[in-house]
C-alpha cells in the first residue's frame, strides 16, 4: 500500500493527515515530529497509523514525503533525510515560502527524488496537533508548484492528493507565488500585528480594550497566528512583503488624506471610496475576479505549460501548445 510520510505533526500536518484520512486515498499514513509532545498529541487524533520518534523510520520506504515544518527548518531537515528517501520517491512541502525551499531543494535533496513544492491556503491561528482541523483544506487552494526536474507522474502525486482532501490545485510559477502569497496572507497578517502594536502602545490602552468588540476582534485575529511561522515568512519572503506593505501604506495615506482636506473630507468621496470596497470584497466573495481563474484543470500541465500560461493565458495557451515540447526528466530524456 503507498505510504505518505509526513515530517512535523503540529496543527498543518496532522490537519493533512486527518483530511487524507477521511478521504477515499487507499493509504497509511505515517507521522513524526522531533517534539514528543506534538508526536503524542498527533497520536491522540486517530489521525496517524502510527507515530515515530526517528525522522529516519518515518520516511525510509514512504511514497510521498511531506514537509509540514517551519520553513527555516527545511534545508537541515533536507539534509539530515537525504539517505534515506526511496528511489522515486515524491517529495513536497506545505511551506508559504516557495523561492527559498525549491532551492535548497535542488541544492540539497537526492537526484533520485522529484520535489514538488506545495502550499494550501488554508490555516488557523491556533497552532498545534490538538487544533487541528481536517476539514479546513475543502475548497481552498492548494498551490503546486513543481520543481524543474519533477516529472509528471509526481506532479499529479500532489494533484491527486490535494484534490482528495477537498482542495483546488492551483499551478503557478515561483515568484508569482511568493508574490501572491505576501498580498493575500502575508500582508494581512503583518496589518493585523500593526493594529495590535498601534492601540496596545497607547497611554489609554486600558479604556480602549473594554470598547473593542467584534471588529476589532475581526481585524486582529491574525496576531495570535504562531510566532515561529510567521518569522520565517517574513525571513524568506521579505521583498514581497515590503512591496505590498508598501503598496497598503500608499492606500492608507491616500484614504487619511481625504480625511485630512483642509476644507473637511468631501462626503461623496469617502462614501465612494467605501462602496467601491463593499462592491470589491462582494465580487470577491461570490467567485468573481477581474483575472483569469487558473483553478483546477482535468489535464496536469507541465512546469513550462504553467509557466507559458501566467504570461500568455490559457486561451492563447491551448492555441500555441504544438510550440512546448514534453520536457526532459533527470536523464535527458522528455516525458
Amino acid at each position: 500500500m503507498t505510504t505518505i510520510a509526513i515530517v512535523g505533526t503540529g496543527l498543518m500536518g496532522t490537519s493533512l493527515a486527518l483530511a487524507i484520512k477521511a478521504s477515499n486515498l487507499q493509504v497509511d499514513v505515517v507521522g513524526t515530529d522531533y517534539d514528543s509532545t506534538a508526536r503524542a498529541g498527533a497520536q491522540k487524533t486517530g489521525a496517524f497509523k502510527k507515530v515515530e520518534s526517528r525522522l529516519s523510520s518515518a520516511i525510509r520506504g514512504a511514497d510521498v514525503v511531506v514537509f509540514a515544518i517551519p520553513i527555516m527548518a527545511m534545508r537541515e531537515m533536507m539534509e539530515f533525510s537525504a539517505n534515506d528517501f526511496q528511489e522515486g520517491c515524491v517529495v513536497t512541502d506545505v511551506g508559504s515560502s516557495k523561492r527559498v525551499v525549491l532551492q535548497w531543494a535542488e541544492e540539497v535533496l537526492p537526484k533520485h527524488v522529484n520535489f514538488v513544492g506545495g502550499h494550501p491556503m488554508a490555516g488557523r491561528e491556533l497552532s498545534g496537533p490538538e487544533n487541528a482541523d481536517g476539514t479546513m483544506f475543502k475548497g481552498k487552494a492548494y498551490c503546486i508548484v513543481p520543481s524543474v526536474t519533477a516529472d509528471r507522474a509526481a506532479v499529479s502525486s500532489i494533484t491527486t492528493m490535494a484534490e482528495a482532501i477537498g482542495a483546488k490545485p492551483f499551478f503557478i510559477g515561483v515568484e508569482e507565488h511568493d508574490s501572491f502569497v505576501a498580498a493575500a496572507s502575508h500582508l494581512p497578517f503583518m496589518m493585523s500585528v500593526a493594529l495590535m502594536g498601534c492601540t496596545t502602545k497607547s497611554a489609554n490602552w486600558e479604556d480602549i480594550a473594554q470598547l473593542a468588540s467584534s471588529g476589532f476582534g475581526d481585524l486582529s485575529r491574525l496576531a495570535s497566528g504562531d510566532p515561529v511561522m510567521h518569522r520565517d515568512i517574513c525571513m524568506t519572503n521579505s521583498e514581497p512583503i515590503v512591496a505590498w506593505m508598501d503598496a497598503y501604506i500608499k492606500e492608507l495615506y491616500d484614504l487619511r488624506n481625504m480625511l485630512a482636506a483642509e476644507n473637511g473630507p468631501d462626503p461623496d468621496a469617502v462614501q465612494q471610496v467605501f462602496s467601491d470596497a463593499m462592491d470589491a470584497r462582494a465580487r470577491w466573495q461570490a467567485g468573481i475576479f477581474t483575472t483569469h481563474d487558473r483553478g483546477p484543470s482535468t489535464e496536469i500541465p507541465s512546469f513550462g505549460e504553467s509557466m507559458s500560461e501566467m504570461f500568455i493565458g490559457r486561451r492563447a495557451m491551448e492555441m500555441q501548445k504544438k510550440v512546448f515540447g514534453g520536457r526532459k526528466n533527470r536523464s535527458g530524456k522528455k516525458d
